[in-house]
């Protein structure tokens, strides 16, 4: 699995929902920034529409990003496209959409080294949306190059179960619905900064668990990340860590 060696063999920067501290987050232009600065990895947030198309969106409203109201997922994917999803970072990206699955990995697929971080996030029809999120990246040939991430236990285990396939989640007071034998099943974990030290991702390794940050945004913050053993850090602002691993040799 690509996916598996490379994140073995070296120190990765992910985009945060793309290059999102300068554009805004989950939307095509985002993703394509961070690609253009050279990220190893995006991340990004699935959920699905009334009518079961994978949207790119992190929120469950669309409050926050959009200039509509309510619950994303009792939307059909062409009111979603009535949307802005611009507007809310600066006037000058009024116009832009929220994405669809598919239109993101038709931006990505030419990439073939770029990774991506796939989160689904914790709504009823989880578990269907990491189904479909699988399918659809085995539709487009870049199964090889997805880890899945979810905070709810009951989707990584799933994943695990059913796919084999590499899953990243998080500690258990982090994760919703984690069972007895969830957290030995994950190949890869997000530590939030406040949780970054030496002997806490020293902790993950011996679990042969592999511990990512998120999100150190500044150069301090990149170097205390490597300092302290993670191998990836998931950035709003991937240029700090691109300087950082360029000058610690890592990139």
């Amino acid at each position: 699995m690509q996916i598996v060696d490379v994140m073995q063999s070296r120190f990765l920067i992910s985009g945060h929902r793309g290059y999102s501290s300068r554009y805004p987050e989950n939307t095509l232009l985002a993703f394509k920034e961070a690609i253009d600065l050279g990220v190893d990895m995006l991340e990004l947030d699935l959920h699905l529409s009334a009518d079961e198309v994978l949207m790119v969106m992190h929120d469950n409203t669309l409050d926050r990003t959009t200039n509509g109201t309510g619950l994303l997922r009792e939307r059909t994917c062409a009111e979603l496209k009535e949307l802005d999803a611009g507007g809310w970072k600066d006037v000058i990206f009024t116009g832009l959409k929220i994405p669809t699955f598919a239109e993101f990995l038709t931006l990505a697929e030419p990439y073939k080294d770029l990774l991506l971080m796939v989160e689904i996030k914790t709504e009823p029809d989880d578990i269907a949306c990491a189904d479909a999120a699988i399918a659809l990246t085995k539709e487009y040939g870049v199964i090889d190059r997805c880890i899945f991430t979810s905070f709810n236990a009951r989707v990584t285990d799933h994943i695990h179960d059913r796919y084999g396939w590499p899953n990243l989640g998080y500690s258990e007071r982090h994760m919703k619905n984690v069972q007895p034998d969830s957290i030995a099943k994950l190949f890869s974990v997000g530590v939030p900064m406040r949780d970054v030290t030496k002997e806490h991702m020293e902790s993950w390794k011996r679990r042969n668990i592999i511990p990512g940050a998120y999100c150190p945004d500044t150069e301090e913050k990149v170097l205390f990340c490597i300092e302290s053993g993670a191998a990836m850090v998931t950035c709003n602002d991937p240029v700090p860590a691109m300087r950082v691993a360029k000058e610690r040799g890592l990139r």
